[in-house]
């Protein structure tokens, strides 16, 4: 008990310790003012190598081993980041921020039903309740922002789609690296991330080097915040399922525009505090229903987790 117990805690801590800090990477996006394929080149090309820096420090200096990289999870990880970063970059460029928020929110729900299909996890009936009423918040919070910047065009369609897929990218990659323990994700997320840059370089129409407040800005995001979150959410999948990693990850969404107004004066609008309020206290409600399930795992439940 005390074992399933205490993975459960560091899961539930690590992917809120991670979901806390991606929040100020909208805010440093929008101060970069790059446009989607420059923001893709800086933006993967430095999280990339930060990535590489983090794996190379704790694999080759602490295990001092290679680990196995020819394989199918690897390479599916790899092609989840690529998407995610190319996908969330040009779904932004391309369409109201509004509706690709709201396409990203699913990400939970592709959690789910991939950690069935692969892990045969199944969600109790009180996480799907709070996941419906977290989507309900966030669709509140989001839409309060621009509801008239929504009209359904091609672009729109486009940029949901594109949401839907970085969505999808992101549950896949977290349901892999819980059913794959031996996967190097650090690794394969530093991989993907350069390689969504080099996508980028050869898209984008003119290469330019950011002012140095832009740059700053762009820097701190790709080397600090993303490494680091991504490696902390990623790490927690491995001792609680992806679609609850998946819910916690959401708080970035709910915080995201509270850093945009207080960095640029962005003014919170009344339903963006309530629908964030709505999240916030479905996510409490389902992290304390996690702790006290962790805590009444019988030896027999704690056994099967092991296995």
């Amino acid at each position: 008990m005390r074992q399933s117990h205490n993975s459960n805690t560091i899961g539930l801590g690590l992917a809120i310790f991670g979901a806390l800090l991606l929040t100020p990477d909208t805010l440093l996006m929008r101060l970069s003012e790059l446009d989607g394929f420059a923001m893709l080149v800086w933006r993967g090309g430095l999280s990339g190598i930060a990535y590489i820096l983090i794996w190379l420090w704790f694999t080759l200096r602490v295990e001092r081993k290679m680990p196995a990289i020819l394989t199918t999870s690897f390479g599916i990880v790899v092609l989840c980041q690529i998407a995610n970063a190319t996908f969330f970059s040009l779904a932004i460029a391309v369409a109201p921020v509004t509706v690709v928020l709201i396409s990203v929110a699913t990400v939970p729900i592709f959690a789910a039903i991939l950690s069935q299909i692969f892990l045969g996890e199944t969600l109790s009936k009180f996480a799907i309740a709070m996941a419906a009423l977290v989507l309900i918040g966030l669709y509140i919070a989001v839409l309060g922002q621009d509801p008239t910047s929504i009209a359904l065009d091609a672009s729109t369609l486009l940029g949901a789609g594109l949401g839907l897929g970085v969505a999808f990218s992101l549950a896949l990659s977290f349901t892999i690296i819980r059913k794959d323990t031996t996967v190097p994700f650090v690794l394969a997320i530093g991989v993907g991330a350069i390689l969504a840059a080099i996508l980028g370089a050869l898209c984008a129409d003119v290469l330019y080097l950011p002012s140095t407040a832009n740059m700053l800005a762009i820097a701190f995001t790709g080397i600090v915040i993303l490494p680091i979150s991504f490696c902390t959410l990623s790490y927690a999948a491995r001792f609680v399922p992806s679609s609850t990693v998946s819910l916690i990850m959401l708080l970035e969404t709910v915080f995201g525009p509270l850093w945009v107004w207080w960095g640029i004066g962005e003014v919170a609008t009344d339903a963006m505090l309530i629908g964030g309020g709505i999240v916030l206290f479905c996510l409490t409600a389902f992290l304390i229903n996690q702790g006290r399930i962790a805590s009444r795992q019988s030896p027999a439940q704690i056994a099967d987790l092991d296995q």
